[in-house]
This record gives C-alpha cells, structure tokens and sequence, in this order.
C-alpha cells in the first residue's frame, strides 16, 4: 500500500521524488505485525456499585479492571503482555507508549464499561537506515528563477560598469589625486598596492570552489539529485554577487592600487580602478563555500565530512580574501564585508529550500506502506 499525503506550499506543484521512494520500497515490510486486540471482562454491574457507594456513606469506589484471559504470546508483543499482566491498564499502557523500544504503540480503548488494549494499527516502523534525503533541497519556481534574473542582472551591471564607456576612480580626475590621507587606519598601509599574481591566484581559488561541489555531491548520488543540489550552490553565489555588484556600483570606491604608481597608469585611470567595495571575488568565495557546506550536512549529517567540508572552505575562501588584499584590488575591510555577506547568503538560500520529500513507512492491520508527504 503506498499512501501519498500532500501539503499545498504554493500554487505550482513540484514533485521531486526521483530515487527517494525507490530506496525506501525496502523498508516495506520490516515492520511487525500488530497483536490482536485483548478483551477484559465486563465491569461490575453499575447498579449494585452504586448501591454499596450510598451504603458506605455515599464514597465513591471505581470499579476494578480485572486483567484480560492470556493470549498465546506468540501472538502479542511485550508490551501489550505486560499491559495485560498489570491491574492498572491506562498506566501500563502510557509506559509501554512511552518506550522508544516498542515499536508496537499500545492504546486503550473504553466503551460499554470494557477496557480494549490494542495495537495502534497505524504506528510508523522506525528504519535502521540513516534518514538522510537523496535531495538536500525543494527546488521552487517561485524563488529560483527570480533569484537568478536579479543575480544575473546585477551581475551585467558590474560588468558594464567596468567596461571603458565608464568613468574611472572619482580621485583620478581630480588636480590633487586620490590621497591615502582620506582612508580609514585600517585600509592605510594597503593603499598603492599592486601585484597581479596574487590576483591570478585568488582566480584559480574560486574557480576550485565553485567546481568542487560537483564530485563531492555526484560521487554517491545520482546525476539529477546532483544538479538539483547545485543549483542552490550556484544561485546562492549569483545572489551574493547581486548584493556586492549593488554595494560597489552605489560606493565605486577607488581601488588600493589607484593610490600609488606601481600599476600601470592605463590601469590606474580604468573604470576598473573604481570597484573596490565590496570584494565580488570574497564574497562569491564565501557564499560557495558556505552553501556547500550546508549541503553535505543535510546530505550526510552533522559528521566529519561536513565540518571538514566547511573548514577546508572557510580556509580557500579566506586565502581569496587575502590574496585580494595582496593583489591590491581591494582594502581590507572590502574583503571583511564580502566575507560577512557571502557567508550570509551562503546560509540563507539553502535554508529557504526545505527537503523535498518526507518518507514515513507505515504497517497495519492488512499489510504495510509508504506514507509519503510531499511539497507542492
């Protein structure tokens, strides 16, 4: 019996089940089979209770529940035997409802002046497997494609920007120049610096970043639940870059190497020279590395593998910001805040995006099931 539960999240429905239901198919029938309902027999005649409660100065006495016949105990589980063996029903029963151990829920029932103790016919069987899903993430229309639209447009403008259609540095065409007096004590001693190796280096760095998710979520799944997780991988570094292309296109901060003459003075007097804040390298280092981070962690749990994940990530990204500094394309506190919005956005995407789909194998009375809870 495969029993399908839906919950309406938007208007669009999207059912991404490829994998998930197939590997739960065995855990269809590792459930045990509920025990026969156990009958106790009928209460006191409720005429003569009342007659001997006015006798003894109208006390109330509450008729006692004597313990069912024994069923054979091949056919009752543990629970429902003990349930049976106590005089008090309803507390054997919480106890046994309570035990994490008993599979087999107990209930009581009262009806007619009869106590029943039964087997939730209904009770999930809990699987030994880890229940970790196929897809970390619930892709949605509605969030996605905009995210990206604004992402990718923002990112255009940065580029336009760049472009030799666009005014330089504000300092660079002023008579007095751009004066290392006017910046903060922390950005200072970073003002003429100038070094493209450094630059080229911090390249290569993002470029593992954004790459590496690719072997580190196909090596155990497939291809389809592959691409479903990158894609929040992806559109959590476009959406960073939309927020650092606002930052910088609103500041157009001159960059540490516009200060000094260690650049070359095409360089110095580009369009370029002016997009200092923030840094698009450090923030796009910290979103990517942040959100695979949080990927491996529903894919596999709060293990070794995920906080090495995020160590071995939280280290490149912070070489990139470094290197940035050295390259003399950013101050330092351009680097900090890319950092502290990369690693916000790195979070936040992912957490918008719930686990696709909810798998509860159930068993009852005429066989067993999947009870599968989707988000549509």
């Amino acid at each position: 019996m495969l029993a399908f539960s839906a919950s309406n999240g938007s208007s669009t429905s999207r059912v991404l089940l490829a994998g998930a239901v197939g590997a739960a198919w065995t855990l269809l029938y590792s459930g045990t089979a509920p025990a026969e309902p156990a009958t106790l027999p009928p209460a006191p005649d409720p005429n003569q209770a009342a007659a001997d409660a006015r006798t003894a100065n109208d006390a109330q006495t509450a008729p006692d529940v004597t313990p069912p016949e024994a069923q054979p105990s091949s056919q009752m589980s543990p629970a429902a035997q003990e349930a049976q063996a106590s005089p008090e029903v309803d507390q054997a029963a919480a106890d046994a409802r309570a035990s994490p151990s008993n599979v087999g829920t107990l209930k009581v029932e009262k009806a007619g002046g009869e106590a029943v103790v039964t087997e939730d016919p209904t009770t999930p069987v809990i699987p030994d497997q880890t229940p970790f899903p196929e897809r970390a993430y619930q892709l949605q229309w509605e969030i996605d494609v905009p995210l990206f639209a604004i992402g990718g447009a923002l990112a255009l403008g940065r580029e336009i920007r760049s472009t030799n259609s666009s005014a330089p540095a504000y300092c660079t065409t002023v008579p007095e120049g751009c004066d290392e007096n006017d910046l903060n004590a922390i950005d200072k001693p970073f003002a003429g610096t100038y070094d493209e190796r450094w630059s080229d280096a911090t390249d290569v760095v993002v470029l593992v970043l954004g790459v590496a998710p690719w072997p580190m979520l196909w090596f155990d799944n497939s291809l389809v639940n592959t691409l479903n997780d990158i894609t929040v991988i992806y559109e959590s570094a476009m959406t960073a870059m939309a927020i650092s292309g606002l930052a910088t296109l609103s500041a157009s901060r001159a960059r540490p190497f516009v200060y000094g003459t260690k650049a070359p003075e095409d360089v110095r007097n580009s369009p370029n020279g002016a997009l200092s804040f923030v840094s698009g390298h450090t923030t796009m280092a910290f979103a990517l590395s942040t959100s695979t981070f949080w990927t491996i962690y529903r894919r596999h749990g709060s293990g070794a593998y995920a906080w090495t994940t995020l160590a071995v990530g939280t280290a490149l990204a912070s070489s990139v910001a470094v290197g940035r500094v050295l390259a003399g394309k950013h101050f330092p506190t351009d680097v900090v805040t890319g950092a502290a919005v990369g690693a916000s956005v790195g979070t936040l995407i992912p957490a918008l995006h719930d686990a696709p789909v909810l798998v509860v194998p159930t068993v009852n009375a005429t066989g067993a099931g999947l009870d599968v809870s989707l988000t549509l």
